[in-house]
């Protein structure tokens, strides 16, 4: 009785929070995000995911098993969100840890990363079958459970360069675009073909989450010094002249993967559309990666290289916000068959931001990239909260608790 009391009184409050919170969010001047007929379109989309890798089916016994262990109160989102915090736990952590990527992390802080992200891991593949367990599968679980996915984007690099060493440079720049710009192909591959592709052939998103799980075991057994000279040694690749850093070849390989995997996805969706629409189709296609475009060449041509090599993860953090509202648009426009704007008010500003760099003393520029990234995460955040409350409004449903069903 104690338990349910302290339950109760806890969801109360949490109640009581949510109202006041809705209703500051609404008061606010913010235009609605969604049309009437994207609101129809979102209260009648269905997911689809794409096939399961071969680890997947492995490892789908165990999912299912750990989601029934689960309470049945307990809201899909909620097991998307505790999954998630650790993820930014450890973002916070290796931050602090090597604000160059280039210090080496302690054994338990290599270790604590791994445990970090196969808990998020498992809690990614966990969240669904606890919505459909429990009945509440949702478009608004979708754009949370993808949206933090996308975010932890940031800290599956984060903790790949701890591993890799790579410096304060562009392959480190380019190691996180690329991981950031082939999650929005997916996104944009579902908004024109309808279904999801987490994987190509016998690897997918499983498989590369473990690969950043090993990059935290291999740390912590390897331990700083001998890390350190491991990704330190210098090798002879086929692909240059000159030899580089084992972390550095590493990074190339993983940029050509994750290319090779983008190229199939890109020419699948400029195939399927070119089907359904011709050349319309195809040309709608095309116009919508102009944001995302113009975000990397903004990031690799704009920007002033001593930003890069003085302030990289505040660029890194900044520009991997921008990357996340891009997704967020293209996963929301595309459940709610909407057109994906190409003109983004938010690219403006980081592009004058960028430019200046080249102006600015070194010294104001981090101040400024903190400054930039609480104005931008500010915008983002009160966005989503504005596409939540139009979610729920129209679904009759809450984020974080699971909706009653209504009797007949």
């Amino acid at each position: 009785t104690n338990r349910y009391n302290f339950h109760h009184l806890g969801l109360s409050r949490l109640r009581r929070w949510t109202r006041r919170f809705q209703n500051m969010v609404l008061g606010l001047p913010l235009p609605a995000v969604l049309s009437k007929d994207g609101l129809e379109h979102v209260a009648t989309h269905k997911y689809v995911p794409g096939a399961y890798t071969p680890l997947d089916n492995i490892l789908n016994p165990f999912w299912l098993k750990l989601s029934e262990m689960l309470p049945l109160w307990l809201a899909p989102n909620l097991v998307t969100l505790l999954g998630f915090m650790p993820m930014a736990l450890c973002y916070a952590l290796l931050w602090g840890n090597s604000p160059h990527f280039s210090e080496a992390p302690s054994r338990f802080l290599a270790l604590f990363t791994a445990v970090g992200t196969y808990f998020y891991q498992t809690m990614d593949a966990v969240d669904g079958k606890q919505a459909r367990r429990t009945g509440a599968s949702t478009p608004l679980g979708q754009l949370f459970d993808h949206g933090c996915d996308c975010l932890a984007c940031l800290s599956h690099h984060s903790v790949a360069a701890m591993v890799l060493l790579p410096g304060a440079n562009y392959w480190t720049l380019a190691a996180l675009a690329v991981l950031q710009t082939a999650f929005f192909f997916a996104q944009w591959q579902e908004y024109h073909t309808g279904v999801l592709s987490t994987s190509f052939g016998p690897v997918g998103v499983t498989e590369t989450q473990f690969a950043v799980i090993l990059c935290g075991v291999v740390g912590g057994l390897l331990g700083p010094e001998r890390l350190e000279a491991s990704v330190h040694s210098k090798i002879s690749v086929p692909w240059l002249s000159e030899p580089t850093t084992a972390g550095i070849a590493v990074i190339h390989c993983w940029i050509f993967f994750v290319a090779t995997l983008s190229s199939i996805s890109f020419t699948k969706t400029f195939g399927h559309a070119y089907k359904e629409k011709k050349m319309d189709g195809v040309i709608l296609a095309a116009t919508q990666l102009i944001p995302m475009a113009m975000v990397n060449l903004v990031l690799f041509f704009v920007w002033d290289p001593s930003v890069v090599q003085l302030h990289p993860r505040n660029l890194c953090f900044v520009t991997g916000i921008l990357f996340f509202f891009l997704t967020a648009q293209m996963i929301l426009f595309s459940m709610a068959k909407m057109e994906f704007p190409i003109a983004q008010p938010t690219i403006a500003p980081y592009f004058l931001l960028a430019l200046s760099s080249r102006f600015l003393p070194n010294a104001v520029m981090g101040p400024v990239l903190g400054l930039a990234s609480i104005v931008l995460g500010s915008w983002v955040f009160l966005w989503l909260c504005r596409v939540m409350e139009e979610l729920k409004a129209k679904l009759g449903i809450f984020a974080f608790k699971i909706t009653p069903k209504k009797q007949n």
